[in-house]
């Protein structure tokens, strides 16, 4: 683990964490939660068991750490394993069925009913349609917007040059707006 992509921190926090301190480990897990999850999220989408699929993802990270040589950021091989973790999770994927007293829906609230039905039709509308997104720039997007990670970070992560990751964004915001704007005249979904 002598690359210069890893500054002092990552490096000691990965040594700590291969000899088996468990604060550690908690804290890579903790500092790169919101791109495991956007990554996870971004390819598994929609109705996806994407806090399972970050379970195993942590999982997976703990076993090949002591493996990890330091030759990317550690965000960056941690987005790699995300990414892979989650393609693997969409191959096996099944229906699920989930019991009635397990929806959110029907849960009590001291919300309006009907803004919270809106509120709800409107977040999964928009997750259908970055499932239509090419995978790209759907985790661009969500590294974006989810992850709240800065451009030169994404371009980081996910190992492609800087114009590319403003082209996947700027793509997948126009191609999300044109898909609302036909669903808005009722020629959508």
């Amino acid at each position: 683990m002598e690359d210069l992509r890893l500054n002092d921190s990552d490096r000691s926090l990965i040594e700590k964490a291969i000899a088996g301190d468990e604060r550690s480990f908690a804290k890579i897990l903790e500092e790169h939660y919101r791109l495991i999850y956007s990554v996870v999220h971004g390819i598994v989408g929609p109705g996806g068991d994407t806090e399972d699929v970050v379970q195993d993802v942590f999982v997976k990270i703990f076993r090949a750490l002591p493996d990890f040589r330091g030759e990317a950021r550690l965000s960056t091989w941690i987005y790699r394993v995300a990414r892979n973790e989650a393609l693997n999770a969409l191959e096996k994927r099944r229906p699920v069925l989930v019991p009635l007293d397990d929806c959110e829906e029907l849960a009590d609230s001291d919300e309006d009913p009907a803004a919270g039905h809106r509120r709800s039709v409107t977040r999964e509308r928009l997750e259908r349609l970055m499932g239509r997104l090419d995978e790209p720039q759907r985790v661009a997007l969500d590294l974006r917007y989810m992850g709240e990670k800065s451009y030169e970070e994404i371009a980081d992560i996910m190992g492609i040059p800087l114009g590319t990751v403003k082209t996947y964004i700027y793509r997948g915001k126009l191609s999300l707006k044109r898909m609302i704007t036909a669903y808005e005249k009722g020629a959508g979904e």
